[in-house]
């Protein structure tokens, strides 16, 4: 079944290739929060993104209690926000699936599988190497990355686990999991087990990453780089003077950057307009 965004590669035997996406993270001090979502409904049969497992593909119902996380092990909680990649809605199989980026409480009981050996080491659909003997999962809405706890509901036991990845895309299956994860629940011999799944909320939805930025949007332009940060500096003000915008100096690799942004989605092009029109040809979008 692999995954998807955008490199996809089908864990039941079937492998599409399209182009994989990367990953932005930051850690911190996780706040596990609770709260509802009300389900929402496309309807089958329509052009509209499909969302979810739930009755007439909604998203499953919300929480009604806190997560509890007392003596239960496996992926390591963090405050890590959405990556920037990975996040598009997206179609499978002729399926439209829709990302659930304002998802604050996910609750649901369904059929869980395993995928293995054949993806050890491949890009997972946020652009990280697949590790089967670590605690992930792959899911068709949730962003990336997400925390669930996830109970075999056969014989009780727990794990936390980290989606990474998209999928599963076989029958009415509501998660994949890592070789490690299944292990630890007792789903390595049975192949499937039902299982509840249980989002941990670690990263407040107003202070996640930005939907335009999952939606591929870049908000910075790269205007000039150059080893000289006097040169640098000259274009810095000479640019914040002449458009009003936002312009800094990035320091990498003892090359100073000259940049422009943030910028609004609706101003960005007409920006990068002018960027080029100033005599910087080579000037282009990029995420920070």
């Amino acid at each position: 079944m692999k995954k998807f965004i955008p490199l996809l590669t089908v864990s039941a035997g079937l492998s599409l290739g399209l182009v994989t996406q990367g990953c932005v993270t930051s850690s911190g001090s996780p706040v596990v929060e609770n709260g509802s979502n009300p389900a929402v409904t496309t309807g089958a049969g329509t052009d509209a993104p499909y969302y979810g497992t739930g009755p007439n593909n909604s998203m499953p119902a919300p929480q009604t209690a806190p997560v509890d996380l007392r003596n239960v092990t496996g992926a390591r909680l963090t405050s890590e926000k959405y990556s920037v990649r990975g996040n598009k809605d997206y179609t499978v199989l002729g399926q439209k699936y829709k990302v659930w980026r304002d998802v604050e409480s996910y609750y649901e009981e369904g059929t869980a599988s395993w995928y293995g050996p054949g993806f050890h080491g491949q890009n997972t659909s946020n652009g990280e190497p697949y590790n089967m003997n670590g605690y992930t999962a792959a899911h068709k809405n949730l962003p990336l990355p997400s925390f669930l706890k996830v109970t075999n509901l056969e014989n009780n036991k727990s794990v936390i686990v980290r989606v990474n990845d998209r999928g599963p895309f076989h029958g009415n299956r509501i998660l994949d999991l890592s070789r490690g994860a299944a292990s630890k629940i007792g789903v390595i011999g049975p192949g499937t087990a039902r299982v509840r799944v249980e989002l941990i909320k670690t990263v407040a939805t107003k202070d996640q990453t930005n939907e335009n930025l999952m939606n591929g949007f870049k908000p910075y332009i790269q205007v000039f780089s150059t080893m000289d940060y006097n040169k640098a500096l000259t274009i810095k003000n000479s640019l914040s003077r002449e458009t009003g915008k936002p312009v800094f100096i990035q320091n990498y690799q003892q090359a100073y950057r000259v940049k422009m942004g943030p910028l609004k989605q609706d101003e960005a092009d007409r920006a990068l307009s002018a960027v080029r029109k100033s005599g910087f040809s080579g000037a282009f979008f990029t995420a920070d």
